[in-house]
């Protein structure tokens, strides 16, 4: 059918055979690859804080103290990777673990206390990040500091979603270039975080409908679930309007190439089974009429500009 220079399809649902196939699939879109490597590793780095402990009850050593071990520190790590303590001269720390800092320690003390042990913690550090933005119950940053630390950690170190996690498309920017995933994919496809990655919760705008018309509350529906029917549909806008619905015309307008209309005859027992069987798509239009059965061609015509313009003024709004 025609109007203008813009055709359609009408389809009149009776059958299973009339529904079409969904077009909406989840699961899928690629994950970043590792630059980095992971954000956290237990090695000394620069600007750690590190506390150094000697026990000697030898009288005669330097480090004897009476009661108390002998302490130095904290002492923050300088970008040259050298900590300079008493008696025993520069000894390098970074990209060594505390363990290895201590043994490399106590050799170096032999020489001067035979009877001197000697230990290292790391009273602080400045943690490494990543950081979520978008709508998350606590965006910020997020620290690192910890071994395998994925995504899912990551998005559940923020709060989560604001709202039922299907209705956000997740962005990962890493290395300056992006990375977006449904909820099925962020959730089946978990992968490493690296320092500076940098996660985008958004609306996925494709996951919402319009329901016009007799209905109780005409409204832009976001899907109640991953893949609505038109009964859910229809549920979401708190059903028909008894007083003002004519159930002989539910239509469903859905942009392609070309753009169809559905029709659906609710007054007939089949049409209500098929109703929780037909996939809503992002952008329908779903409208209740108030006409009965014979002026639903004439009234389509009406409706199919009339649905192009509430798309348009959507998306300008979405912009």
């Amino acid at each position: 059918m025609e109007e203008g220079d813009k055709s359609y399809l009408i389809v009149e649902v009776k059958s299973r055979a009339d529904i079409p196939n969904k077009d909406r699939y989840y699961g899928l879109g690629s994950i970043p690859q590792p630059v980095k490597g992971s954000g956290y590793h237990d090695e000394v780095r620069t600007r750690d804080s590190l506390h150094f402990t000697i026990t000697d009850l030898t009288e005669s050593s330097p480090f004897y103290t009476r009661g108390e071990p002998y302490g130095f520190g904290p002492i923050e790590v300088p970008k040259e990777g050298t900590v300079v303590l008493p008696y025993v001269g520069e000894i390098t720390v970074t990209d060594l673990t505390l363990s290895e800092i201590s043994t490399e320690l106590n050799r170096r003390l032999k020489p001067i206390s035979n009877s001197a042990r000697a230990s290292v913690s790391r009273t602080e550090r400045i943690p490494k990040t990543a950081n979520v933005i978008g709508e998350v119950k606590n965006p910020g940053p997020v620290s690192l500091e910890r071994e395998n630390f994925t995504s899912l950690d990551l998005l559940a170190a923020s709060g989560g979603p604001t709202s039922s996690e299907h209705l956000y498309k997740y962005t990962l920017r890493r290395n300056n270039r992006d990375f977006v995933l449904d909820y099925l994919g962020f959730r089946k496809k978990s992968f490493s975080i690296e320092e500076g990655d940098l996660l985008s919760v958004t609306t996925d705008t494709s996951n919402r409908f319009y329901v016009m018309g007799a209905i109780n509350r005409p409204t832009t529906v976001p899907f109640p679930v991953p893949a609505p029917t038109l009964a859910d549909a229809l549920g979401a806008a708190t059903g028909l309007d008894e007083e003002r619905s004519d159930p002989s015309g539910v239509f469903i307008f859905r942009k392609g190439d070309p753009d169809t209309v559905y029709t659906f005859d609710l007054k007939q027992p089949q049409a209500v089974f098929l109703t929780q069987r037909f996939p809503i798509a992002g952008e329908d239009l779903v409208y209740i009429t108030e006409a009965p059965l014979a002026r639903w061609s004439r009234l389509i015509k009406q409706l199919v500009p009339l649905s192009q313009s509430v798309y348009n003024v959507q998306r300008t709004a979405d912009f």
